[in-house]
C-alpha cells in the first residue's frame, strides 16, 4: 500500500484527504497553521517514506513549501500539485517551479480539473488530468484512487496543463463579469468558445501540446470554474464588476501580470487574457469585456 502525506490543510487538501478517507486510505495530514491539524507530527515525521506526497499550498508560497520538504522526502517520490499559478519573480509555471526545487529526486506531477473542493466534500463526482512523466506513474495513482468519485485522466504534458491551470482561472475571471453584468447565457457560451481557441494559443505558444486545451485540465476545468458559486475566480470578476475592485485573492488575479509579461515575451497574441489583466489592474472598465465581440477568430 502506498504511504501518502498531504501537505497543506486548506479546501483542497482536506477535499483530497476526504476522497482518501471514504477509501478507507491512511494518510498523514500537515499545515503550516498547527490548528487545522491537532497533534500532527512534525514535516519530516509526516513525509518520511511517503511515496506519493500532496502539495496543496498557493502558488505565491509554493518554492518555499517544495524546499522545505526536499531534505525529508524519499528518493523518487511521487509530488502531486494542484496548484495553478506563475512565479511572481522568475515567471515560472508551478512545473517549472517544482523541477527547480527537486531537480529529479522526486516525480513531478499536477493535478489539474473540475475538482471544486465543496462539491467534493459533498462526495460529488470530480475529474482531473494526472499530468505525469510515465504511464507506469499514472497507473500508480489511479489505483490509489479506485472506487473513489474522482475521475483521472492521463497526460504526458505537464507544461501544458500548468499553463490550461493559469488561463482557466483568468478566463474564469472573465465569466465572473459577464454574469456581474448580465450579459446573458448566449454570450457566456460564446465566451467559453473564444477563450478555449485563445487558451489553445497560448499554450502551443508556450511550449504545450494543442490537444491540452480541450482535457479537463482546460474546457472543463474553465466551465466547472467559470460557472460555479464556489469560485474564488469567477467571484473577482463578480467584485469588479459591482465595486469597481475586488477584496477576494484569487491564484488567477495573482498570475495575471506574469501571464501577460510571459505573453509579451514570446510574442503570443492573446488579447481577452490581455484586457482581463488590464481590468483587474484597474487600467479598464469591466464594461468594457464585451469588446471582445470584435475580436476575430483564431
Amino acid at each position: 500500500m502506498e504511504k501518502i502525506a498531504i501537505i497543506g490543510v486548506g479546501n483542497f487538501g482536506s477535499a483530497i484527504a476526504h476522497l482518501l478517507a471514504s477509501l478507507h486510505c491512511p494518510v498523514s495530514l500537515w499545515d503550516s497553521d498547527t490548528k487545522k491539524v491537532p497533534e500532527q507530527l512534525t514535516l519530516a515525521e509526516t513525509v518520511q517514506g511517503a511515496s506519493i506526497i500532496f502539495l496543496c499550498v498557493s502558488s505565491w508560497s509554493l518554492r518555499e513549501a517544495a524546499v522545505s520538504l526536499l531534505q525529508y522526502i524519499s528518493e523518487g517520490a511521487i509530488i502531486i500539485c494542484p496548484t495553478k499559478g506563475i512565479e511572481e519573480k522568475t515567471l515560472k509555471t508551478s512545473d517549472e517551479v517544482l523541477q527547480d526545487v527537486f531537480r529529479g529526486k522526486a516525480v513531478v506531477s499536477l493535478l489539474h480539473g473540475p475538482m471544486l473542493a465543496a462539491e467534493i466534500m459533498q462526495n460529488l463526482p470530480a475529474f482531473s488530468v494526472l499530468a505525469v512523466p510515465s504511464r507506469e506513474i499514472f497507473d500508480r495513482v489511479v489505483a490509489v484512487f479506485s472506487g473513489s468519485a474522482l475521475r483521472l485522466e492521463y497526460s504526458s504534458d505537464v507544461h501544458g496543463v500548468a499553463l490550461a491551470g493559469v488561463l482557466k482561472n483568468i478566463y474564469s475571471i472573465g465569466l465572473g463579469m459577464t454574469s456581474a453584468l448580465a450579459l446573458g447565457s448566449n454570450f457566456r457560451g460564446w465566451f467559453v468558445q473564444v477563450a478555449l481557441e485563445e487558451m489553445n494559443t497560448i499554450i502551443t505558444g508556450l511550449g504545450g501540446n494543442s490537444a491540452t486545451a480541450y482535457t479537463s485540465a482546460g474546457i472543463a476545468d474553465m466551465i466547472a470554474t467559470g460557472f460555479s458559486p464556489y469560485s474564488r475566480n469567477c467571484k473577482v470578476g463578480q467584485e469588479i464588476v459591482q465595486n469597481g475592485e475586488c477584496v477576494t485573492v484569487s491564484e488567477g488575479a495573482e498570475s495575471l501580470p506574469q501571464m501577460v509579461k510571459l505573453l509579451k515575451q514570446a510574442s503570443v497574441p492573446a488579447p481577452i487574457v490581455v484586457l482581463i489583466g488590464k481590468i483587474v489592474a484597474g487600467e479598464g472598465s469591466a464594461h468594457t469585456i464585451d469588446t471582445i465581440m470584435s475580436y476575430p477568430s483564431q
